[in-house]
């Protein structure tokens, strides 16, 4: 009898799920040198916070998170001095999450890694199948849950 750990991924959730792994073990290793040890879902809350700020709530829903989880994160990195959280000029009761200009430096950092991964994966498996991966991807990502 086989355990379940001794066969390799064949559904496509564990090949998904190994893919993400491989880029996020190469995004941390890229980011090693900084001083704050930054991982993974770190990277992913700088990247998909936009330069003009968003509502916490707002960027809970885009992580898909709980408020009180993206909280967490956005206090820690609001101490590393990637990020910034201020009242909302058009509602003081509410909260604006922005990078700071070293959390705008670390967004084009990351985004300079998700490219050249990017671009290894399309070297290593060509035009064609990368242009039809992307597009199922998108397909697949546009769907709306019942």
């Amino acid at each position: 009898m086989t355990s379940v750990n001794d066969d390799p991924p064949g559904h496509v959730f564990d090949l998904l799920g190994a893919a993400l792994t491989v880029a996020k073990r190469r995004m941390e290793a890229e980011v090693a040198d900084e001083p704050q040890h930054l991982r993974g879902s770190h990277l992913r809350l700088l990247s998909l916070t936009p330069v003009e700020g968003i509502r916490p709530t707002e960027l809970a829903a885009v992580m898909g998170m709980t408020k009180q989880s993206l909280g967490e994160f956005v206090a820690s990195m609001q101490k590393a001095g990637f990020l910034d959280v201020s009242p909302d000029p058009a509602d003081g009761r509410a909260r604006i999450v922005r990078p700071t200009a070293k959390g705008l430096r670390m967004q084009q950092r990351i985004l300079q890694i998700f490219a050249d991964t990017e671009q290894g994966w399309r070297d290593e498996i060509g035009d064609r199948d990368w242009t039809t991966f992307r597009r199922v991807l998108a397909r697949l990502a546009a769907e709306k849950p019942d």
